[in-house]
């Protein structure tokens, strides 16, 4: 049985920046550069992805709220206002 671990998004990031920081302030060997771009593009589509699963997650419970609220009766208001009482 394989158990796979869990997206962790901040270090999955936190990853990334160190790449691009790499990138930014080391003299680039082109085989490592290389290496390095390929992990960092797996890691945006990672983050990416990720990102979309919450987003989705964030519109069905959006919506399920939506439902419940439109579930709950309004008080219905009489034919009787103030103004009506002293007629």
């Amino acid at each position: 049985m394989t158990s796979t671990k869990p997206f962790q998004f901040e270090a999955a990031l936190k990853e990334l920046e160190s790449i691009t920081d790499w990138f930014e302030s080391s003299d680039v060997s082109l085989d490592e550069g290389l290496a390095k771009f390929e992990r960092g593009m797996e890691l945006t589509a990672q983050l990416k992805d990720h990102l979309a699963t919450v987003e989705n997650r964030v519109e069905k419970i959006k919506a399920r709220f939506k439902v419940a609220e439109s579930q709950i009766e309004e008080p219905t208001e009489t034919d009787e206002g103030p103004a009506d009482l002293f007629s």
